[in-house]
């Protein structure tokens, strides 16, 4: 059994902020703003809504919010070890942002990445998941061209606090479980489009978001 799920079935463009401070690194994008109304319907308030990532070096997991199906009044976490990707390093270099960075390749879940990195920082940081080089990942993306993250600018300055993270009262899940609910929301989709007497094609092209195939 294999699914991964991804945020779109193409390429999107968006700004992704990696923040790392003590033993966590926290990956977010830019989800929306969220409105509050008074009685009179009239905006009171506006919050930043993001997708993120967390990495907790001390406790070997990371915490996932980015694409998690939001169920009737539920919003969950997927929880995953932090050994998620067997790097094969290169003796390939080239710069970045002034940068001396090196190339190292995987396969994870059905598909190849190469990424570049460089020891010349001090710390550790990536976007999403991906944990597991030494210093920070400055370039990274899939072989068939589905999804790349570039390092426009690097800022090394202190942290006067940390990020606050909104997931209280967040359902925390496994993979297994994280599966069961995609698979069921994804045939909910089905089911809908098909009574809303969707093509075959409209079907596939509205239900892209998760992906199902062998992990192995």
């Amino acid at each position: 059994m294999g699914l991964i799920y991804s945020e779109c079935s193409y390429k999107e463009k968006g700004t992704v902020e990696v923040f790392s401070y003590g033993n966590k690194m926290v990956s977010r994008k830019f989800n929306g703003t969220s409105n509050t109304k008074n009685a009179d319907g009239n905006v009171i308030s506006c919050d930043t809504m993001y997708y993120y990532t967390v990495i907790d070096y001390p406790k070997e997991h990371l915490l996932i919010s980015d694409i998690l199906p939001r169920g009737k009044g539920k919003q969950f976490l997927l929880k995953e070890s932090l050994n998620l990707f067997e790097w094969k390093p290169s003796m390939d270099t080239k710069t970045l942002l002034g940068y001396t960075y090196h190339k190292a390749t995987c396969k994870f879940r059905g598909r190849d990445y190469e990424a570049w990195f460089t020891r010349e920082i001090p710390f550790k940081a990536a976007p999403w998941k991906f944990h597991g080089l030494p210093g920070v990942l400055l370039e990274v993306y899939s072989t068939d061209d589905y999804c790349s993250w570039v390092a426009e600018s690097i800022e090394i300055r202190p942290f006067k606090k940390e990020i606050v993270l909104p997931f209280y009262g967040w359902d925390i899940v496994d993979l297994d479980k994280y599966i069961r609910i995609l698979k069921s929301k994804k045939q909910s989709s089905i089911d809908k489009y098909k009574k809303w007497g969707y093509s075959e094609e409209q079907i596939s092209m509205s239900t892209r978001s998760i992906e199902i195939f062998d992990l192995d």
